[in-house]
């Protein structure tokens, strides 16, 4: 808080001589009055002049739980506290990035004892809320038949759906099951498109071997028609975010 000081004033004396060469001492009444009155008026500006207090800035609400606040605690060391967030996170806020971690986790076991019926259900729960992560670890579940009873058509959609999202991984495995008809319909064209996306976007050291191997068996017109579509290619969630704006 600012300190206003108001001055004080007092009565001004003037020392006034005569002709004879008497002092004479002469309190100034007016010329005093003048002053207390300016100043009056100078500290009622004053006052009304000043700026007032800052408000206080108001506190902010506690971040909801969510994939971000969870990894802020498990980089911290913080384990068992991320799993709560994080349990939260996908429980009541459909976070589909927390459900995800969960299911990474309970697989994984680093932190949690493994409990793969869990890590499941985290991962689909994941997937079906659009995380790209949880759609690949979930197709490899189906894939394998870690979990799950092995299902080939449940691997290629899910496969499929993290590959529209731009995963290189889900691309490659994708292009494998185009190729040989596994889970989908065959489709040369479509396997060579997601092999060639899959080693652009940095999945090359198998996805490029694949590439060279399945060309051979295409015409120069197929190639060209899959090198447009992936050339054509927008990840799902960059298409949606074009339709909304």
């Amino acid at each position: 808080m600012t300190n206003h000081r108001t001055p004080r004033n007092r009565a001004k004396t003037a020392v006034l001589a005569d002709d004879r060469g008497h002092r004479q001492r002469l309190v100034v009444g007016t010329f005093a009055a003048l002053l207390l009155a300016l100043a009056a008026v100078g500290a009622m500006v004053s006052q009304s002049g000043a700026a007032e207090p800052a408000a206080e800035p108001a506190a902010e609400a506690p971040a909801a739980a969510s994939e971000a606040t969870g990894h802020d605690l498990y980089r911290r060391g913080y384990y068992e506290e991320a799993i709560a967030e994080w349990t939260t996170a996908a429980d009541e806020n459909g976070d589909a990035g927390a459900a995800f971690r969960l299911g990474e986790e309970y697989f994984d076991a680093k932190v949690v004892k493994r409990d793969v019926p869990t890590a499941v259900k985290y991962l689909t729960l994941g997937a079906e809320g659009g995380d790209d992560r949880a759609q690949q670890d979930l197709a490899t579940m189906y894939d394998n038949g870690w979990g799950v009873t092995a299902d080939v058509d449940q691997a290629a959609y899910w496969y499929l759906e993290a590959a529209k999202r731009g995963s290189a991984v889900a691309q490659y495995n994708i292009a494998t099951m185009y190729e040989t008809g596994t889970g989908v319909e065959q489709d040369i064209e479509k396997a060579y498109m997601y092999y060639l996306l899959a080693v652009q976007g940095g999945f090359p050291h198998f996805a490029t071997t694949e590439l060279e191997n399945v060309s051979r068996t295409m015409t120069a017109e197929q190639i060209k028609e899959a090198t447009v579509m992936a050339r054509d290619f927008v990840p799902l969630d960059e298409e949606t975010d074009e339709r909304d704006s």
